[in-house]
């Protein structure tokens, strides 16, 4: 029975839902080698132990050169072994997840000969030999569409060598061109570009809403402190757990969404690893993730590149190299076994949303009023995980699409907004809306910006920490937008807040039926970068509380 999306966004088979709970998979002999290896028996016996865990899905990995080792030139072999693995799968009742255009893995790039260092999106020959290959591999899987969860592009396509090199359009363009390909031998497959978080985090190039012939999205993240753009103290950092979940709920207002990749990344501690998960995958199930796929199924024992450079890459299996579930991954066994017989969960927004606005994305953009996707990102993360711990659940609204009527209250987390979306803004909050806007730069204050917020821009000051008294509490903020401190005059508002030298810095403004708060400094700037000094920014809850308390008419009035 194929597997096709439901309206709301999960996988359906057979008219019953499926939750897609399973691995990322190479051999543990071999790893990447697995193609040119081919070590039957031990990929037979690693999906058997797929199937005996519970689990009902694999990913796995087309290495380009492997299927086309000169550009032009394939191995038929391989497309042999690709129909065998793929029904060996079916044999066991696991859907096959194959990821086409992997030339990067685990730190290691692979291309085919003749590549070179042309781009893989913008070069018209390498473009064209990447459809063709998709158009051939689709061909060869396509008799298993019974047994196929969907199509992935490729492995974190924005890591493989678009970044800085290809634009955004050449990147949709290309999107555009592999899946008609795709589609052209295989009419009927689901198609999932395989991006990691970066479509949230950063603008490689792959971003939500320009992803063309694609069904679903994917979302892949790590806890590690380097590989995010917000810096934490480890997985018993509260503001850790919440960055995937964070993720999720952001492209989950584009589309379908997938936690395709996913893991603690070290797996030798029990309680930090369990507390992880639970905290994690819970949360990312809450915000609609349609299926969850842990990084890998076995430790590797091959010490062939990547992994003699990236040992760490060698255990982070579910299972040991004996196939033997690790004490620290039992309890991830539990919680997707769990999932994967829970009913997709009922959307109840809280009535507060997270802002996203219209010009999110940075890269070759004139229309961007001066936002950079990866602040971005990590001022909505810090505003999403001061809401959760105040246990609300918001929801998100993009700027490109009505307000939704259960929203009553949105929170800006220091973004720009242009002409356009603040015109928008008036009249929602004319009419009963509530909005929390931190830091609304200088340069974007209209004349609706002025009836808003209730002031006007008088003066850019040096960008110094500066301290305020507000809701019982003393706050340093060290951060401001990038044009400076902004000095303003009040016109309709109210101070909530002074700063030490008297300025006015939290702002309260009734407009029409609604009511604006404003914070001139940025906020979530400053909290995103205590990582060091947890107690501290936990404090910032009561800020949140306050903020959003205020809105609601318990104000009190600056000394």
């Amino acid at each position: 029975m194929p597997v096709t999306l439901s309206p709301s966004g999960y996988f359906l088979r057979g008219g019953r839902h499926v939750l897609p709970v399973g691995v990322n998979y190479w051999p543990a002999s071999c790893g990447v080698e697995m193609w040119a290896q081919w070590p039957e028996e031990e990929i037979k016996a690693d999906l058997d132990c797929v199937a005996s865990l519970g689990l009902n899905c694999v990913r796995f990995f087309l290495r380009w050169p492997d299927f086309e080792p000169r550009l032009g030139v394939y191995n038929p072999v391989m497309f042999d072994r690709l129909r065998a693995l793929t029904g060996w799968c079916a044999e066991r009742g696991l859907l096959a997840h194959p990821a086409l255009v992997t030339g990067f893995m685990s730190g290691g790039h692979f291309w085919p000969e003749g590549k070179g260092s042309r781009n893989l999106y913008s070069d018209p020959e390498i473009s064209a030999r990447a459809c063709q290959f998709c158009h051939h591999a689709a061909e060869a899987l396509a008799p298993f569409h019974g047994h196929i969860l969907a199509l992935d592009l490729g492995n974190e396509l924005g890591c493989a060598d678009a970044w800085g090199a290809a634009s955004p359009d050449a990147i949709r363009d290309w999107c555009g061109r592999v899946t008609r390909a795709i589609r052209s031998a295989y009419p009927g497959a689901l198609i999932v570009s395989g991006t990691d978080s970066g479509i949230v985090t950063n603008d490689s190039g792959w971003r939500l809403g320009a992803q063309p012939g694609t069904d679903f999205y994917s979302v892949h993240t790590y806890p590690v402190p380097n590989w995010n753009v917000i810096p934490f103290d480890g997985m018993a950092d509260p503001l850790c757990r919440d960055i995937l979940p964070y993720c999720t709920l952001a492209a989950r207002s584009f589309g379908p969404v997938m936690a395709q990749e996913f893991s603690t990344i070290i797996t030798h501690g029990i309680d930090r690893a369990s507390a992880y998960l639970q905290h994690v995958l819970n949360e990312c199930f809450a915000n609609g993730a349609n299926g969850f796929l842990w990084w890998c199924l076995r430790d590797v024992t091959t010490t062939a590149h990547p992994y003699e450079r990236c040992p760490f890459e060698t255990r982070l299996g579910l299972v040991d190299a004996g196939r033997r579930v690790k004490p620290q991954t039992r309890h991830l066994l539990d919680l997707l076994l769990r999932l994967r017989d829970t009913p997709p969960p009922k959307q109840n927004p809280c009535g507060i949303a997270l802002y996203l606005p219209r010009e999110y994305y940075h890269r070759d953009n004139p229309r961007n009023p001066g936002n950079d996707t990866p602040s971005l990102a990590r001022r909505n993360t810090v505003a999403y995980h001061f809401l959760r711990q105040l246990g609300h659940r918001p929801s998100i609204h993009r700027a490109d699409t009505p307000f939704a009527p259960e929203t009553k209250t949105l929170v800006i987390a220091g973004a720009a907004l242009t002409r356009t979306e603040i015109d928008a803004l008036l009249p929602w909050v004319e009419a009963g809306g509530k909005l929390v806007w931190s830091a609304p730069p200088w340069p974007v204050w209209s004349a609706a910006a002025d009836t808003l917020i209730g002031a006007q821009p008088v003066d850019i000051r040096f960008a110094k920490p500066v301290t305020v008294r507000a809701f019982g509490e003393d706050w340093t903020i060290r951060h401001h937008p990038a044009e400076g401190r902004t000095a303003a005059q009040l016109l309709a508002a109210k101070p909530l807040a002074l700063g030490d030298d008297g300025e006015a810095e939290i702002l309260l403004n009734d407009c029409g039926k609604g009511r604006v708060v404003t914070i001139l400094p940025l906020a979530e700037e400053t909290i995103a970068h205590t990582a060091h000094d947890l107690p501290a920014r936990n404090r910032w809850r009561n800020w949140y509380a306050g903020l959003l308390n205020a809105l609601e008419g318990g104000c009190p009035q600056p000394p």
